[in-house]
């Protein structure tokens, strides 16, 4: 007879759940939005709940009710561009790996409310097409897009891959790990990076053509390989 372990996934009441967002709040001075709270599982208290699970099982805007947390200062400034709008919609693309919906603008994915972006633009079907126009115009096009021959003698670029330039990278890439396929859109607990093909440190440059999306253990791999 063969022996098989079968993995369980401890389902956590409402009140673990808040528990673990009073923690990060209080860790914050009493601020808390998603990408707050996803940092903090990240870097400093991996058990506590993924913000996915708060937002499907009470709902984040809910939740932040319920502990007592007033929303961020971008949630009750009506003072908010297009332009904020649209890299918001960008940075929430990145994250998650797919479009926003509108259950991610209603969980509070985003730092601002929805109906910021229902005001600036219409439906959210209407926004991400504006996202789209604003994605491929020159307005949006990061400055190291283009493609630059490698100097040895001298940096065309910095080693940082800005917000915009990111996004290319993915979208490319189809917001999927290059090596082994894994995406966000799929699991949620994958984090995308920017790798440089050629190394920055052996002359790579910071433009599309040198850039490629990998996960974060495919990145971590491929360090250890060159180590």
């Amino acid at each position: 007879m063969d022996f098989q372990i079968t993995k369980y996934v401890k389902s956590r009441t409402d009140e673990e759940l808040l528990n673990g967002m009073k923690k990060v709040a209080e860790a914050n001075e009493g601020t808390l939005t998603q990408q707050i709270y996803n940092n903090y599982r990240k870097t400093i208290d991996p058990t506590i709940a993924e913000a996915t699970t708060i937002c499907r099982q009470i709902g984040w805007n809910k939740a932040l009710e319920l502990i007592g947390v007033q929303p961020n200062k971008y949630q009750s400034n009506s003072k908010i561009s297009e332009v904020q709008l649209l890299e918001e919609v960008l940075r929430l693309w990145i994250e998650l790996g797919r479009q926003p919906t509108t259950t991610d603008l209603k969980n509070g994915y985003s730092k601002y409310p929805r109906n910021r972006f229902s005001s600036a633009f219409g439906s959210l079907g209407e926004t991400l097409n504006r996202f789209i126009k604003w994605t491929t115009s020159e307005e949006f096009s990061p400055t190291a897009i283009s493609t630059l021959e490698y100097k040895n003698s001298e940096r065309n670029t910095t080693r940082d891959v800005n917000l915009r330039l990111r996004f290319k990278v993915m979208q490319h890439d189809n917001f999927k790990c290059r090596v082994c396929g894994n995406s966000p859109a799929n699991n949620s607990s994958i984090r995308l990076h920017i790798d440089h093909i050629i190394p920055w440190a052996k002359g790579g440059e910071t433009v599309l053509e040198n850039l490629q999306t990998l996960c974060q253990d495919c990145n971590l791999g491929k360090s250890d390989l060159s180590i």
